[in-house]
């Protein structure tokens, strides 16, 4: 069985800017170094990868930003509400298609999972997550390989 290497954040990244820009019409910008990647209470879009590599994308971004991200891509304006069943399937969504993204770059014979979504009470870390900016706020997305057995 052929093992391929884990997606790196470059990959990972390229692929963000390329679904936000076509999607969500908004540029991925890197968030700026030594700015607290923070935020109160927020939401964790997770999707599995299986294959020659197993693992998890997650993407953790505050509450309000993820209503943003969902009201960007059902075209509603500002001042409109999403409803939070909307707004767990626009982050999902947008996580599945950079998912598909990533697993046609690791190429091979791979499965994508099914989006899901959990409250997340603070952010990861910044050494562990590549921190993109959304509107001026942190959106993280890290790469988790599954545990090697040993």
């Amino acid at each position: 069985m052929t093992t391929y290497s884990a997606p790196d954040q470059a990959l990972v990244h390229a692929a963000i800017e390329q679904v936000w820009g076509s999607m969500l019409f908004e540029a991925a910008d890197p968030w700026p170094a030594g700015v607290p990647a923070e935020f109160e209470t927020g939401l964790q879009a997770h999707i599995e990868i299986r294959g020659g590599w197993n693992g998890r994308l997650l993407l953790t971004c505050d509450s309000s930003v993820a209503a943003q991200i969902a009201g960007a891509l059902l075209g509603m304006g500002p001042d409109e509400t999403v409803d939070e069943p909307d707004v767990h399937d626009a982050v999902g969504e947008v996580l599945n298609v950079v998912g598909g993204s990533v697993k046609g770059a690791i190429g091979g014979s791979m499965t994508l999972g099914l989006p899901g979504i959990r409250a997340s009470a603070s952010p990861p870390s910044t050494e562990e997550s590549l921190v993109v900016s959304w509107r001026g706020n942190p959106v993280h997305v890290q790469i988790v390989p599954d545990a090697v057995a040993s």
